[in-house]
């Protein structure tokens, strides 16, 4: 899937209207994201909260703090280019993908990643549950872990964990440079 949408095969937009609720962005949150993303060009990618009230029917007050909202989640972040502040929605389509990949898997209910405490027989700690965490924040979901350990033949947590580091630089290609927003 996330080969897919780096392609634009698949629509930022569609992806974010469609499943905005299921990581739970509210209205306003994705009514600023999707207004943003409309603005958005190669010269400027980061907007205050003036400039976003003029196509909204909310205050700048309300929007700084929906957007506060939104990076206190962890749904975007602010990166330093230089002298720009740049808006990297990577987070938020991360989430976004990783919720379509893992609707339809038996996995989508498994918090405590029985699976692959079952395929490995072998307990997981606190800390190897967060790396976890973090590669599912990454964009690799649990039905891509699951194949990753299926198609390299993964037999034990620390050869899982340098795959999936391999796999997390490789898909870690930014999807927000330049041009993130056009599709």
């Amino acid at each position: 899937m996330f080969e897919l949408f780096k392609i634009g095969l698949i629509s930022k937009k569609a992806l974010l209207i469609l499943n905005y609720s299921k990581i739970k962005i509210n209205e306003n949150q994705l009514a600023i994201l999707l207004i943003i993303m409309e603005l958005s060009n190669d010269d400027q990618k980061n907007f205050t909260p003036s400039q976003i009230a003029q196509h909204m029917m909310i205050s700048k007050e309300e929007i700084e703090k929906e957007i506060s909202e939104l990076l206190k989640n962890r749904i975007i972040k602010l990166e330093q280019k230089g002298k720009k502040t740049i808006l990297d929605l990577t987070p938020l389509f991360n989430r976004l993908l990783v919720e379509v990949e893992e609707k339809h898997s038996k996995l989508r209910n498994d918090n405590t990643y029985n699976f692959i405490e079952k395929i490995f027989n072998y307990e997981l700690n606190k800390q190897e549950i967060e790396k976890i965490e973090n590669f599912i924040e990454l964009g690799i979901s649990k039905p891509k872990i699951m194949s990753i350990i299926d198609e390299y033949k993964i037999n034990n947590i620390n050869d899982l964990f340098k795959k999936l580091e391999e796999q997390a630089k490789k898909t870690s290609v930014k999807i927000t440079m330049y041009n993130w927003l056009n599709d």
